[in-house]
Order: structure tokens, then sequence, then C-alpha cells
């Protein structure tokens, strides 16, 4: 009864297609970073600020637990119902239609953004006596940098129209800076990233990964370009210290001073989204993509076992130093006289029964992937979805690296005043990214 079945499984269409279908999911990317970045945001700024940051809020679930917490990402459902279920205002001589749409604008962009995204290599297997290849991105488009280009400029469209919908002033004026910091940064960012194409020779996102494999990182061969693009990223999304489209000391809010409930929440996870999906085009473009250091995607195909078995114990290494911290702050807290001392303690007391449950986990299935090593063919299906896997969740490690930078300079530099901005990006950047375009071209020339 199963041998249909598993003889129609085994056609090569079909695996494609299922694959395919599959890879669809990776658009959902940047909005499970919206929840990673915001409890990323209010801890990372409790931490730098010298206090807490938010750890009350929970939810019940056994007597014996009273009520568990997630480190402070519970705060963050307790937001979004509270914003889910505000009243929705608008205010008398707003413009009806467009003030409603435009919240939904920054939004829509996220999920046509991260199609042309490469988050994993290509996948090359033998299925059925037939050679199967397929792309790590869903669009394998020989324009993907453009794309991305093309379809993150969008998201300004919102801020712009949400601007002039609300008819206030204050708003008026913010989703005017914000147009004019497109404008300028853009320029900055484009030229920044001629100098990768004059290396590499396409904006394929797949070709400039594979030739960062080769010849090293592009932090490393284009550190002016790097520095650059990632100024101009971060004024892109109009954060700290660019976020002047909003400046509360001068315009209130910026452009959403006239905007609650939801559709303020639209603006406010569009940043965040922006955020994960810029931090996957610096990844790509500067710090080799899903690439393992000094690792090839063939030599991980080869060695997928041993890679396998590696994760685990890099995974079973933080399970037990998140034990050795858990252990410490209970030890702390025990001696201490915090009003929620008990529910802490029986929350943490939860987690490390998680942990020592995971840390066998991981050792024995690391030990097991050495025990099945010589079975596993580098051709195989299941050769090139361990190297795969391992491939996204390098990608992910280094889009947080990014997401961390944006966090660190919101709380740390102070804003810039509205000419100090443009300063910075037509006299400044402007010039360095003209400057670091005619060098590599010269070297490229002279070194053929």
């Amino acid at each position: 009864m199963l041998e249909p079945l598993l003889a129609f499984f085994s056609q090569k269409p079909v695996i494609e297609w299922c694959i395919t279908i599959a890879k669809f999911g990776f658009i959902f990317v940047p909005v499970m970073f919206i929840l990673f970045l915001i409890t990323a945001e209010r801890r990372g700024a409790g931490f730098i600020q010298d206090r807490q940051g938010p750890n009350r809020t929970g939810i019940p679930l056994f007597p014996f637990l009273s009520h568990i917490r997630l480190f402070g990402i519970v705060q963050n459902g307790a937001d979004g119902l509270k914003l889910f279920t505000k009243e929705l205002f608008e205010p008398r001589e707003a413009h009806g239609f467009w003030f409603k749409f435009a919240p939904a604008i920054p939004f829509m962009v996220v999920f046509l953004s991260p199609a042309v995204v490469p988050w994993f290599g290509p996948m090359v297997f033998d299925w059925g006596g037939q050679l199967v290849q397929i792309s790590g991105s869903i669009l394998n488009l020989d324009i993907g940098v453009l794309w991305l280009f093309a379809f993150g400029s969008l998201s300004i469209y919102g801020t712009v129209l949400g601007s002039w919908a609300s008819n206030s002033k204050y708003s008026l004026l913010g989703g005017m800076r914000a147009g004019a910091m497109m404008i300028s940064y853009e320029v900055s960012m484009g030229l920044a990233l001629l100098g990768m194409y004059i290396l590499v020779g396409s904006f394929n996102l797949q070709d400039i990964v594979a030739w960062q494999e080769t010849h090293g990182w592009g932090i490393l061969v284009q550190p002016v370009a790097f520095v650059v693009f990632l100024v101009s990223l971060v004024a892109e999304t109009g954060r700290a210290p660019f976020d002047v489209a909003e400046g509360e000391s001068e315009l209130v809010s910026g452009f959403h001073t006239e905007f609650s409930g939801m559709r303020f929440a639209m603006f406010y996870m569009g940043e965040y989204a922006h955020i994960a999906i810029n931090a996957a085009l610096l990844a790509t473009l500067f710090l080799g993509g899903y690439s393992v250091p000094f690792v090839s995607t063939e030599t991980l195909r080869e060695n997928s076992a041993q890679a396998l078995a590696a994760v685990c114990g890099v995974f079973a290494l933080g399970a037990l130093a998140f034990l050795f911290m858990m252990h410490r702050y209970a030890s702390w807290y025990k001696n201490s006289e915090a009003s929620d001392k008990a529910i802490r303690l029986k929350e943490w007391a939860l987690y490390k029964a998680l942990g020592w449950f995971s840390v066998p986990v991981l050792l024995v299935v690391g030990v097991a992937s050495f025990y099945f090593a010589n079975n596993i063919n580098a051709e195989s299906f299941i050769a090139a979805a361990i190297a795969a896997a391992i491939q996204i969740l390098v990608l992910l490690f280094k889009m947080s690296i990014f997401c961390w930078l944006w966090i660190w300079f919101r709380w740390t530099l102070p804003r810039f005043r509205y000419d100090h901005v443009m300063h910075l990006g037509w006299i400044i950047l402007l010039n360095v990214a003209l400057a670091n375009l005619l060098v590599t071209a010269f070297f490229a020339k002279l070194l053929n």
C-alpha cells in the first residue's frame, strides 16, 4: 500500500516542489525576528542603562510554579494585546482611506524582501538516481540586490503617505524628513555596493556569497564600503541617532503622531522587521552570508555528520553555560530580600530542569551522528539537509549580531540634528563612497 506513495515522492519534480514550497517559510523570518528584537531591545536597554528591564509580567501555569515570565518575553505579549484592543483614533480632518492604508505599506514590504536572500547554499543531492539542485533562495534573481533596494525603498511611501494623511503639521514635517533621508542615504548606499559589484561582477546574492567563500568576506576586502553601507542602513531605518523623522523634542512623535492601536503597531513592527532584513543584507554582502568560516559548502556536505556533532556540542556547551548562570542567580536570590523571590526561584527551577533535559539529548544526537557517519553519503539528501540547516543557523547568528548593533547604537548615541544628518549624508558619506569606488576600480583593473 505504501509503494505507490513512495514511488510518487521518489520522483524528482515532487521533491523539488516540496522543498520550494517549504522555502516560502523564510518570508516569515523577519516577522519572527520582531519578537526577538523587541525583547532584545528592552533587555539590552536595561543592560546599557544599568537597570532590570521588563521582568514582572507572567502567565499562570501550575500551582507549584505560580506563573512563568520567560525573561520578560511575556511583557511583549501583554503590550501586543493592549495595542490590539486599543481604540483606533482617527483625526477629524484626516484623509480617511489613505490614513488607514498607509501603516500597511511598510509591513507588506516585509514579506517581499526576504525572497531573494540566500538562506543556505545550493542543495545538490541524488534522489532516486536523479541529480537534484535547489537554490537557497526563494527567487534566485540576477538582480537580487536591486530587488532588495527597490522593495526596501517602498516602505518610505507608508511613512510619507501616513504623515500627509494625518493632516498635521508635525506629522508632515516628520514625513518630509524621512523622505529626505531616504533620498540622501540611498545614494551613498548604492555607491558603497558598487565596490562589491566591481569585485564580484554580479548582483546575484548567491554569487556574492560564493565569491566570499573563495576570496574572503566583504568586510575584509571592502572595509570602507562596509562602514558606509552600515551607517546608511541605520539611517534608512530611521533609528537613533538618525530618528529625526520622529524627533519627540521637536515633532511630538513625528510621522506617527496621530496613529494609535494596531495602526501604530504596524509602523512599530515594520521598523523592527526592516532591521532584520537589513541585517540579513549586511550579513550576506559583507559577512559571508550563510557560509561557515573556513569551510566551503562542498566540505560541509561531505562532512555533514561531523558538522552536526559539532553544532550539537556547541548547543550543549551553551545549555551548560545557561545552567551555570541559573545556578548563580538562584544562589544570589536565595540570600536576597526581593519581593518576587519565591516566584523567580520556582521559575528558574523549571528552566534548570529543561536545561538538564536538553544537554543529554544534544550529546546523544552528536554521538549518534558520528556513529552513522559512514552511512551518510555526501551526495544524499540527508547530507544536503544537514548542511543547509547549519548554514541557516549561521546566517541567523550573523543577523543577530547586526541586530544587536542597531540596539547598541540607539541606546548609546545621541540624536543628530537634522542639518547634521544631511551634512553627514551628502558631504561626508557620499565623498567617502565615491573615493572608495575609485580606489576599488583602480586596484581591480591593476590586479585584473
